[in-house]
């Protein structure tokens, strides 16, 4: 099965692309699902109908659906909820700030990758199309798995085993209850299932699928969004610029089609995978009609399925106690390529292009101090700031 997850800050039109692509995919004759993992759904609004918590028929071929948090929390979290709410019962907190407390941090991020694994085992549709929240809360849900990984894999078995020793004697001596073998159970399979759901996003048949309009501020997180989707395994195969204002000679947005244009040149020069355009339409786009006008002016005869990038452009790793940040670099030469630091961003400047990577924390205190080119790829080599 096919996962095309999209995601960008908010307001760039994010859910009018997915719901575009939904409905051009089905119309190809394969079985797609368009799921919100967005709390403020709008995907409903995109195709004008009435969706719900679970996969609702647009047409043919086409489903939709908006995830319901609490619909979710009482399907996948009610043992291990039930349990929180008495141990912070057993502490005196009282019964409203009980239940708020065990809401696990995240959840409604948890509740949209744990239907991400059910779709994908049951291998029922073609396509599953995640029009994500926002970016900041794109980033939480798909690191969400890598830190639960790290949590469960130092603590849960330890204290599992643990739990079987000294539950008889914890019960008897103090007022906090013990978790059950049922409670920690659930855990363990939510775990199993996490470290399940790690594997298909960073599987080759999963893409992550960037929208932005030409406009500063979105091009800056949209930067920081490519940076750290790409530190954290995930393959981004695509950008779709949207609501680029057409060619005009003269009028109201003459002056914004020429502030779009130089945005339109940097974002060609530093985001090194292929770009699609999106026109600004001169009315709210909404409805099949539409979104099918969308999804042929992004994909133009296009299988909107094709994996655009193969390689992952960008990787971080600890090499002899240094971090390396290794870069795909096309067509570059050696002598060609400068680079520079300046505080969490890092130029490299060729003979054709500059890009501007924003860093993560843990470069940003780091100096580089060595790079090769090989093959095609520039690896970057930083170590501890020197004061």
């Amino acid at each position: 099965m096919r996962i095309i997850l999209f995601t960008g800050k908010g307001g760039v039109g994010k859910t009018t692309i997915a719901a575009a692509t939904g409905i051009t995919v089905a119309d190809e004759g394969k079985e797609c699902l368009v799921i919100s993992t967005d709390p403020a759904h709008s995907l409903s609004d995109s195709f004008d109908r009435d969706l719900g918590p679970d996969p609702v028929k647009i047409t043919e071929n086409l489903y939709g659906q908006e995830i319901d948090v609490q619909h979710e929390l009482n399907r996948y979290w009610g043992v291990i909820k039930n349990y929180l709410i008495t141990l912070f019962r057993s502490q005196g907190l009282d019964d409203v700030l009980a239940e708020e407390l065990a809401v696990l941090p995240g959840f409604d991020e948890l509740a949209s990758l744990l239907y991400v694994l059910k779709y994908h085992n049951e291998n029922g549709f073609d396509c599953l199309i995640l029009d994500c929240a926002p970016t900041g809360e794109t980033l939480r849900l798909l690191s969400f798995p890598e830190m639960a990984r790290w949590y469960m894999d130092r603590f849960f078995g330890i204290e599992k085993k643990l739990l079987k020793l000294i539950r008889p004697v914890a019960e008897s001596v103090t007022k906090i209850p013990m978790p059950t073998e049922e409670v920690m159970d659930n855990i363990e399979e939510l775990y199993i299932n996490l470290s399940r759901i790690k594997d298909i996003l960073e599987g080759d048949s999963t893409t992550v699928r960037l929208v932005s309009v030409p406009e500063k501020m979105v091009i800056r997180e949209t930067q920081r969004a490519y940076t750290y989707l790409n530190l954290f395994g995930y393959n981004v195969d695509l950008m779709v610029i949207n609501k680029v204002i057409p060619e005009l000679e003269g009028g109201y947005l003459t002056e914004w089609r020429k502030i779009q244009e130089k945005y339109l040149d940097t974002m060609a020069n530093i985001f090194p995978i292929p770009k699609k355009y999106v026109k600004l339409y001169q009315q709210e786009v909404y409805g099949l009609d539409l979104l099918r006008k969308v999804g042929e002016e992004i994909y133009g005869g296009e299988d909107p399925l094709t994996r655009y990038v193969q390689e992952r452009p960008m990787r971080l790793f600890k090499k002899n106690g240094e971090y390396v940040l290794s870069l795909r670099v096309p067509f570059a030469k050696k002598e060609e390529i400068d680079i520079m630091k300046r505080g969490d961003e890092l130029i490299i400047i060729t003979k054709n292009w500059k890009r501007i990577l924003f860093l993560p924390q843990v470069l940003s205190g780091k100096e580089a101090v060595g790079a090769t080119f090989t093959d095609g790829r520039l690896e970057i080599t930083f170590n501890e700031k020197v004061i």
